[in-house]
């Protein structure tokens, strides 16, 4: 765990002699262990709450991760500002994370089909990215373990993936196919804002325009923009996205047939 001088809220450009030593060693592990037993603890406490508790629950959350959000922003806005003159426009909400907020408040106050959504997406899209950016949290290549960038991004990425496990373990979403499709459908209606401007302002929010960071698809999507033809890459982004909405719905088809 990275010891240096640094206080609890500094900014990852002020913190000396940090690296990216947190990353992928047992800072990183004690967070999943943790997080594992917290979430175990949470949800079995939690499996017999009703619909009128559960409602409550998302509503908190939704207006906490806002408010979270907010201080976040305007905290690492402020040094941004400070040390390069401009605002990070990289911190504006289109990530894929950043959407649980949309989805949180339409779960918590809308109502008919736009609530039937959003709920689908926390249950299946929020606990997909949830656990993946848990596995590979990125924070600590930036923030040491014991530091505000750090702790944000663990509170956020494990809200996600306990308010979407809350709405399955409860029953407040039933886990059938038609929720999956219903869950990517918000996904779709939420690309149509951020393709557009991935590709006005040459941005890569969600990985619409370059695939950053995934493996073999980052290359093939470089090649088909090489090749005047990226307008496939957000095809080729949704369709993995969809792949992994649908882990939500196999996981528990399997175990079941296995116990049968």
């Amino acid at each position: 765990m990275f010891r240096g001088n640094y206080n609890f809220f500094d900014y990852k450009y002020n913190i000396e002699g940090y690296t990216g030593q947190d990353y992928g060693s047992f800072p990183q592990y004690l967070y999943l262990i943790l997080s594992i037993i917290l979430l175990t603890t949470l949800l079995i406490s939690f499996r017999k709450l009703n619909k009128d508790n559960v409602l409550k629950i998302i509503r908190f959350i939704s207006i906490f991760m806002v408010i979270f959000y907010i201080g976040k922003t305007t905290w690492e806005s402020i040094y941004d500002i400070r040390l390069t003159g401009s605002f990070n426009y990289y911190l504006l909400p289109f990530d894929m994370c950043s959407f649980i907020m949309v989805a949180g408040i339409l779960a918590s106050f809308s109502k008919g089909k736009i609530k039937e959504l959003s709920e689908s997406w926390l249950a299946t899209g929020g606990v997909v990215g949830g656990i993946g950016t848990m596995l590979y949290l990125n924070a600590f290549k930036y923030y040491p373990f014991l530091s505000f960038g750090a702790f944000y991004s663990m509170i956020w990425h494990f809200l996600m993936v306990f308010l979407g496990l809350l709405l399955i373990v409860t029953k407040y979403v039933n886990i059938e196919y038609k929720t999956v499709l219903k869950g990517f459908l918000f996904q779709v209606l939420v690309s149509l804002i951020v393709i557009p401007i991935d590709y006005i302002f040459n941005y890569d929010f969600m990985m619409y325009k370059d695939l950053s960071s995934i493996p073999i698809f980052e290359d093939i999507a470089s090649n088909l923009t090489n090749m005047h033809l990226g307008f496939i890459n957000p095809f080729i982004m949704l369709s993995l996205y969809f792949i992994a909405f649908n882990i939500i719905f196999i996981i528990p088809l399997l175990v079941n047939r296995k116990k049968n």
